[in-house]
């Protein structure tokens, strides 16, 4: 059977242009801040910045945005008419892209993923919703429009086949001044998802509205350049009185298992990997600009690690897959001399706070990154 082809492309007509980068130890205090900060050079990729925007931060920065179908192209050119379609939002996920039109959801997980130009392979299934009066996604839709199997979510797409997404960057583009239900002035940002031998699915984008971080400033680059290792782990829950009780989660305390984290960017997404000293994993992750830190699907290697350390390491994935937290960093509140690897510069010692929406809460330190 051949596969359709979803190509997810980045069109902005912005005036900024967009190039193609290639042991533990108990809970401990929040530390005092200082003036001293990482000298390291990054480039924050604010969704109003005039910025050049890699490659590998295409998805992230997307995740900035909310997004709504404005127009529909089928492979002839041809416009194709949706003005009696409910309004369908787009949500984007570092493992997965979601489709909401009212009440209904359909959702395509990636499960795998190779080199450029960087294919996922998928399917577009339906997702038991909920509708309730808080949902933005039913206050974006029409009451007055019904959805049937003609003006569905499932009418863009070939019924029953199976997806292959294709992630790139294309150049500015300009929708058409017909079939465009939002208005393109006040949202600039275009995003296109081109499936193969069929539609092409145009996006108009708003910024999120986000709250302003707090703690040092956190960017790819700073999780990146360092080795981070978990010194503190505990849950958070509250009681009938409202008062809160802290427990340690055991399984990340022991010595022979010691639960670290590092960063990378490949030239089509940016990644975590997450350890207890037998496997290896990796997942796609987003850093918003608030400091909000997802995490996608885990991809890891499958060697027995004995019952203790499957344990520990099933705690672990099952804690940080699909996952979303807040991040806080912090210098510690002592600066002892860390020289790097190459022995000529001092490193700054940080603290930084993970905030699981769950209720967890972890406190990762960072280490000098070993290069291989």
């Amino acid at each position: 059977m051949t596969l359709n082809r979803l190509t997810l492309s980045l069109l902005l007509a912005i005036s900024f242009p967009a190039a193609l980068i290639g042991c533990q130890s108990t809970l401990i205090k929040s530390p005092q801040q200082t003036d001293t900060v990482d000298n390291t050079t990054v480039n924050t990729i604010y969704p109003t910045d005039k910025a050049v925007i890699s490659e590998a931060q295409v998805m992230q920065w997307v995740a900035h945005y909310d997004w709504q179908l404005a127009q529909v192209i089928n492979q002839n050119g041809n416009i194709v008419d949706i003005e009696n379609f409910a309004p369908i939002i787009l949500l984007i996920e570092p493992s997965a892209v979601s489709f909401y039109q009212g009440c209904e959801q359909y959702m395509m997980d990636f499960h795998s993923m190779s080199a450029p130009p960087y294919p996922y392979y998928s399917h577009l299934a339906k997702v038991p919703t909920t509708c309730n009066d808080d949902n933005d996604f039913d206050n974006a839709l029409d009451n007055k429009t019904v959805i049937t199997e003609d003006n569905s979510i499932q009418s863009l797409f070939v019924k029953y086949a199976p997806v292959r997404l294709n992630f790139e960057l294309l150049p500015t583009s300009h929708l058409t001044s017909e079939s465009a239900p939002v208005a393109i002035q006040a949202a600039p940002k275009r995003l296109a998802l081109n499936i193969e031998n069929g539609n092409r699915l145009i996006f108009i984008g708003s910024p999120k509205a986000l709250a302003a971080p707090t703690g040092l400033p956190i960017t790819n680059e700073l999780l990146e350049k360092y080795h981070w290792t978990l010194v503190s782990a505990v849950s958070n829950t509250y009681d009938a009185k409202g008062e809160l009780t802290r427990k340690p989660l055991g399984n990340f305390y022991h010595p022979d298992h010691p639960i670290s984290a590092s960063f990378e960017s490949w030239p089509n997404n940016q990644y975590a990997s997450f350890s207890s000293g037998c496997n290896g994993s990796r997942a796609p992750y987003f850093l918003l600009n608030d400091n909000t830190f997802k995490v996608g699907t885990i991809i890891s290697t499958v060697m027995g690690c004995g019952e203790t350390g499957n344990r520990i390491e099933s705690a672990l994935f099952d804690l940080m897959r699909d996952s979303s937290s807040q991040l806080t960093l912090s210098l510690q509140s002592s600066q002892p001399t860390s020289p790097t690897a190459d022995n000529q510069t001092d490193m700054p010692r940080y603290n930084l706070l993970q905030t699981m929406a769950t209720g967890e809460t972890l406190v990762w330190q960072n280490e000098v990154k070993k290069i291989p």
